[in-house]
């Protein structure tokens, strides 16, 4: 790391820091938190911390790539539309150290968001419930925060690779609601025609390998290998899978030993793919563009 990406990432964190829509959806999240928790706290008899760190996946799911995607779509295309590229381009820094600045300033954003969200979970769990599974809430910060990273890099690798605010703005929602709305259709359609019916509980392995693709899907799947209770990611459900398979991962779904990738560990791999794969696309593109 040269230190112009450092410089840029400096300079990058300050302008983002200064978005009042995304500190306004990190506010909401950690007061969602809080709420819950002392609603919790006040209403039920037998919770404790460690139940709650399920509760924290909820709002995570839903707010967290909100916030990613708003960090990042505009990180470099907003730099190129306004002329401050150029003139950014003819000091020390060149255009990797443009994008990987912008990328390492947006990621130091979205990560302070995730900490001081389980810092404020961490400190009701001992303020309300006297206690907190201390690894139980490392490991599921750790997963979050990768889950936070991997919007974020889709955002930069994005806005990276397009030349207007227009362009970056409708893949960046276009992809988010591929995630959310569209993901079953996408998947157990292609199934339908090939086998003439919907995805039963034991389906075909590249169907469960595409199950674990999606970063909704995949980071419910880790996070309920870490907290109590089942997580649900939040997804549209169009009814064209067994209701039982909602609450089951690609693992538990295969017949006998599932291979690796259907593994709940390698959510963190196909996380991962949507952090480096855009970033290298939009890389690659802002390298040969015409500035």
């Amino acid at each position: 790391m040269t230190s112009h990406i450092t410089t840029v990432a400096r300079k990058d964190l300050e302008d983002a820091g200064r978005s009042k829509l995304l500190w306004a959806i990190v506010g909401l999240l950690v007061g969602l938190m809080a709420i819950g928790y002392v609603a919790a706290w006040a209403t039920i008899d037998d919770a404790t911390g460690a139940a709650m760190l399920g509760f924290v996946a909820l709002p995570l799911s839903v707010l967290l790539p909100v916030a990613a995607l708003i960090a990042g779509y505009m990180a470099v295309v907003g730099e190129r539309r306004s002329g401050s590229l150029k003139l950014l381009l003819g000091l020390p820094p060149n255009r990797t150290d443009v994008v990987f600045g912008k990328l390492l300033g947006r990621v130091a954003v979205i990560s302070s968001a995730v900490v001081l969200a389980f810092v404020v979970a961490l400190a009701l769990s001992l303020l309300l419930f006297g206690s907190v599974p201390f690894l139980d809430w490392l490991a599921f910060g750790a997963v979050s925060l990768l889950f936070g990273l991997t919007f974020v890099g889709l955002a930069v690798g994005v806005s990276a690779g397009v030349a207007s605010r227009g362009r970056s703005m409708a893949l960046v929602v276009g992809t988010y609601m591929v995630f959310v709305g569209l993901w079953e259709l996408i998947t157990a359609g292609p199934y339908y025609l090939i086998y003439g019916e919907t995805p039963p509980i034991e389906a075909e392995t590249w169907y469960l390998l595409l199950l674990q693709l999606n970063p909704l899907e995949t980071y419910a799947n880790v996070s309920s290998t870490i907290v109590e209770g089942e997580v649900f990611p939040f997804m549209f459900r169009y009814g064209l899978e067994p209701f039982e398979a909602q609450s089951m991962t690609p693992a538990e779904r295969y017949v006998g030993d599932a291979p690796f990738y259907l593994q709940e560990w390698f959510g963190a791999v196909a996380m991962l793919f949507w952090v480096v794969v855009p970033v290298a696309i939009g890389y690659y593109r802002f390298q040969r563009a015409d500035l």
